[in-house]
């Protein structure tokens, strides 16, 4: 029943779970009778999961709510309590400053720390500071869809060029850095805009791009480049949106997509769009379509 669980606790607000076993001897000794001895017939044991849930704020009316439900659905052991403990910030971004190192990317990129600034001819520095936003560079979604924009700038001339989802402005910088003078990013979440104006200017391209929070069906403009590393479900159902928004001969960088995934992704895109081709990166792939 964990997930079940688990997603009652996330409707009422909680950030997310994690589950831990409790070992069968602890299950016995939970059946035990108030004397301590073994019931006479006991039931079939089951293992049993300590499931820990994350809360910004724990009041006594969300705990007595939370148990009234588990309970209603038959989820906590008979005489099991909550326990809570706070938990204080260790410091998540400077811990993920201490392992950012530099790292290649294709044949021109080189991503780089703001407090490294390593250079190396022949290849364009993106400086990235990471924080709360997705993108450094390092997830296969993100380095194969730097791979892919490198390849079809280098083909093509590219006048205008969107970023959806745009996280930490990774892509977006990388479109100014390969010489795309207007682009537009978006992204609905205003930490992650946040966090791009930043690395946009530590890059010095923030006069290159207008970030916004509009969303992709508002936006009136066509692209000749349009780069969306999402989740193929939200890839799926925004293809209405943004099929409208690629120019003729213009290309649709899709990523954030695992393989097995990949066909139901494309099919929401056809035949409004002809499919080019696919960059595998393990599980992952990136797909490259073109109207």
């Amino acid at each position: 029943m964990v997930d079940e669980a688990a997603g009652i606790l996330v409707s009422e607000g909680a950030l997310g779970c994690e589950v831990s076993k409790i070992s069968r001897r602890a299950a016995q000794l939970a059946q035990r009778s108030p004397s301590g001895m073994p019931e006479k017939f006991p039931q079939p044991i089951a293992p049993s999961v300590s499931l820990q849930a994350y809360f910004n704020l724990m009041t006594p009316a969300l705990l007595k709510r939370l148990q009234a439900r588990l309970r209603a659905a038959k989820m906590l052991t008979d005489g099991s309590t909550p326990e809570i403990s706070k938990i204080t910030d260790p410091g998540w971004a400077t811990m993920w400053q201490a392992r950012f190192a530099p790292i290649r990317v294709g044949a021109r990129f080189l991503i780089v720390p703001p407090w490294l600034r390593e250079r190396e001819p022949g290849r364009l520095q993106i400086v990235i500071r990471p924080g709360q936003a997705f993108g450094t560079g390092h997830h296969a979604s993100t380095s194969d869809t730097l791979t892919t924009l490198e390849e079809l700038c280098a083909a093509h001339h590219v006048s205008r060029a969107l970023d959806v989802g745009t996280g930490s402005g990774i892509l977006a910088i990388a479109m100014a850095k390969l010489g795309i003078a207007k682009i537009t990013a978006i992204d609905n979440d205003p930490v992650a805009l946040a966090n791009a104006r930043e690395n946009a200017k530590l890059n010095r391209v923030l006069n290159k791009i207008q970030f916004s929070t509009i969303p992709a069906g508002s936006l009136r403009r066509r692209f000749s480049l349009i780069a969306a590393n999402i989740l193929s479900s939200t890839l799926v159902r925004m293809a209405p949106e943004l099929k409208p928004r690629l120019r003729r001969r213009g290309h649709l960088i899709l990523a954030g997509i695992l393989r097995r995934e990949a066909a139901s992704v494309v099919a929401a895109y056809l035949p409004d769009l002809r499919y080019v081709g696919a960059r595998n990166h393990g599980a992952w792939t990136t797909l490259i379509l073109t109207r």
